[in-house]
């Protein structure tokens, strides 16, 4: 289980009891709960890192508390269930044991009083019950002065009075005694234990510490898997990104298409352009969150050997950010956030502008987004811009610090393709959508001479960019099948590699087995003179014939790939739970594939039969803390340690509130202490229904 994520869920309560320890107060067995689970994932943690040896994971073990200690203190008066050991101390394993004697002669005696026949008018029912603690019998109402013995309570009707007798007042009056005195040693193991805990505050601090250092960077490694995102390189002046892709797109399991973008000293300033729906938005927010997730130190959605500034802040201008408190209008603030982005001097600022100047007149705005840009290419700034407007597109040097790129569409049905092209600017398609749609072409003619000679020029040259772009998607779509190809031979490669790996340790398996039973019958029908010295020989062949296996298991480790059904059987049985990526949401395995490969699943209320390699390691795992605890020492886990938890999240009001009610009920009928909630933080309706 070494690389197992715990989940350090008790870093939830830890302030709770942590500060209540400084305060020297005594803690409750529920808090000793959590102080006990906090201990089990130091445990847990410390026997996940032992195995690496790198710096970081060497130091983290060799920091961490030594929890087994003070587990063995809690557990010594705690069960893992929370409740208070019996044995916990003599004195109360003496004091419980009395209880159950004297509880014992009380039944005896109500017993014998309630067989009675001379009772029988007397009492209300033939059963004994309990009263303020105390054990009494129901006596019918004015039947009491026939009965010696104290009246202790009464039924609503007043038809019953509930009556301790005589015979078992001393008695009562022990067992009372001794409820008092098994309290007080409670408090009192209680308060030994607190002042322990109090000592071992420096060590829980650090561990504290450690778990969430942990904690926060094993959570980042599994997104970077999720997404199967790269660490990237920081250059100063570079933005690299090789097939940079949405991380959103990618978690919500659509198919991306990924694009390379590069920008460097000379070209500081992308200028996106191409047909509505055509992928510029993403494409720039892509670039933006890759930034920002380097700055953050996550690895990004792109290949391996991109590279990125370091951008000391990110400007964002995309969606409306009007105001009628401020007295802005749309275009009044973008133009407020542009003028922003023109203080930004140096290559550690990143600019993201959608639709630049795109909400007034073409000609005015094209004219106000060029010097915008003039004057982010001269504050040595790296900017994506997306933009529809025509002239802008036009009239760029190659020293102006600004490169047109656009989003590539399929020239013959005119929808996007999402392919990013460089230094090529994209086209609005307004008249080769109106001609593709059937527009009349005496009406195509009127407004190809209502336009300007410069973009009739345009126009008559968009069919000279379609055949470059034809040829460079025929290029591109050539070189990636050749990839494909390759990428598939190389699969084939491995899998033959594989299977020949794992046909040779089955015909080595069975060598050994033919050998080992050979050499047993030998043993079994050598002769007696000369029994010991073969015996020994050949023990010692068998000794050393479980060696050449152990080799090839080693040369053989680490994650194996599942390249058919009947390995999906073996790695997921019935029960294991898998994540459905046509679902996109965790199912449990209820059943092998069959015959076409199909594994019957269940999500939610859904059964369903699915393909066995659209099924993936589930995302959201079990807790593997109980499992490495119960490996790395000797202590006992519960199933009934943890929580109960309710995640509302993703429900509507009426469903969680629903789903509480039926969860809380249970929660009261097994009398558990604690109930966790999870809900979200968008409008806030589900906390305030909670």
């Amino acid at each position: 289980l070494s690389g197992a994520r715990c989940h350090m869920e008790s870093l939830d309560l830890y302030g709770i009891w942590a500060q209540r320890l400084e305060n020297g107060a005594v803690l409750k067995p529920l808090e000793l709960k959590d102080v006990r689970h906090f201990c089990l994932e130091t445990v847990a943690l410390k026997e996940v890192v032992k195995p690496f040896k790198s710096p970081w994971l060497k130091s983290i073990h060799d920091r961490l508390m030594d929890a087994v200690e003070p587990l063995s203190a809690i557990d010594q008066i705690m069960t893992p269930e929370g409740e208070i050991r019996s044995d916990a101390s003599e004195d109360l394993y003496k004091l419980f044991r009395e209880r159950s004697q004297q509880a014992r002669a009380v039944q005896q005696i109500l017993d014998r009083l309630v067989k009675q026949n001379d009772l029988e008018t007397i009492l209300q029912d033939r059963y004994v019950t309990n009263r303020e603690g105390r054990w009494v019998l129901p006596v019918k109402s004015g039947m009491q002065h026939h009965f010696e013995g104290i009246i202790h309570a009464s039924s609503q009707t007043k038809q019953t009075v509930y009556m301790e007798p005589k015979e078992i007042i001393p008695l009562n009056n022990r067992l009372r005694q001794i409820e008092v005195e098994i309290e007080e040693e409670i408090e009192r193991l209680l308060t030994a234990l607190s002042k322990y805990l109090v000592l071992q505050l420096p060590h829980f601090v650090t561990a504290r510490d450690l778990l969430l250092e942990c904690d926060v960077r094993f959570s980042q490694a599994q997104f970077a898997t999720l997404l199967e995102a790269k660490p990237c390189r920081f250059e100063a002046e570079e933005v690299s990104l090789k097939n940079v892709r949405h991380p959103l797109l990618i978690i919500n399991h659509v198919e991306v298409v990924s694009n390379s973008v590069h920008l460097d000293a000379k070209r500081r300033i992308l200028l996106l352009s191409g047909p509505n729906a055509g992928g510029k938005t993403v494409l720039l927010k892509s670039v933006g969150l890759a930034a920002q997730m380097a700055r953050c130190g996550l690895p990004i959605c792109a290949d391996d050997n991109s590279s990125l500034p370091f951008f000391k802040d990110l400007l964002i201008a995309v969606g409306d950010a009007q105001s009628v408190d401020a007295q802005l209008s749309t275009f009044a603030a973008h133009l407020s956030t542009l003028n922003q982005a023109a203080q930004c001097m140096g290559p550690e600022y990143l600019l993201l502008i959608d639709e630049i100047c795109g909400s007034t007149d073409p000609e005015e705005g094209s004219a106000l987004a060029r010097s915008f840009l003039e004057a982010f290419a001269k504050n040595r700034t790296f900017a994506v811009v997306t933009s529809h407007l025509s002239p802008l597109k036009l009239g760029w040097s190659d020293d102006s610090g600004v490169i047109n790129g656009s989003l590539e569409y399929d020239s013959k049905s005119g929808r996007p393709t999402y392919h990013f092209l460089m230094g090529v600017p994209g086209q609005s398609l307004a008249i080769q959508t109106a001609r593709r749609v059937g527009v009349d072409g005496e009406i195509l003619e009127r407004a190809m001479a209502h336009l300007s000679p410069e973009t009739k020029r345009y126009q008559l040259g968009l069919s000279e960019v379609d055949k470059m772009k034809e040829e460079l998607s025929r290029l591109r779509d050539e070189l990636t099948q050749e990839k494909r190809e390759m990428n598939k031979e190389k699969s084939k490669f491995l899998a033959l590699q594989q299977k020949f790996d794992r046909d040779k340790d089955h015909m080595l398996e069975q060598a050994v087995k033919r050998a080992e039973k050979k050499i047993d019958q030998l043993i079994e029908h050598s002769k007696v003179e000369d029994v010991f010295r073969r015996h020994e020989k050949l023990e010692s062949t068998k000794f050393d014939l479980p060696e050449i296996i152990k080799a090839s298991t080693r040369a053989q480790s680490g994650p194996k790939k599942i390249e058919s059904a009947e390995e999906f059987a073996q790695a997921f049985p019935p029960g294991s739970k898998v994540f459905a990526t046509a679902l996109g949401k965790d199912a449990v395995v209820q059943g092998k594939p069959n015959n076409r490969g199909e594994v019957p699943i269940l999500a939610n209320s859904m059964r369903l039969m699915v393909s066995w390699d659209q099924l993936k390691p589930p995302h959201q795992g079990r807790n593997p803390t109980m499992d490495v605890v119960r490996r790395a020492a000797d202590i006992v886990t519960s199933p009934l340690e943890g929580d109960r938890v309710i995640d509302i999240r993703g429900l509507n009001v009426e469903e969680a509130t629903r789903l509480i009610d039926t969860q809380l009920d249970q929660a009261t009928l097994r009398d558990e202490d604690r109930v966790k909630i999870v809900h979200g933080h968008g409008t806030e309706a589900l906390k305030r229904s909670v």
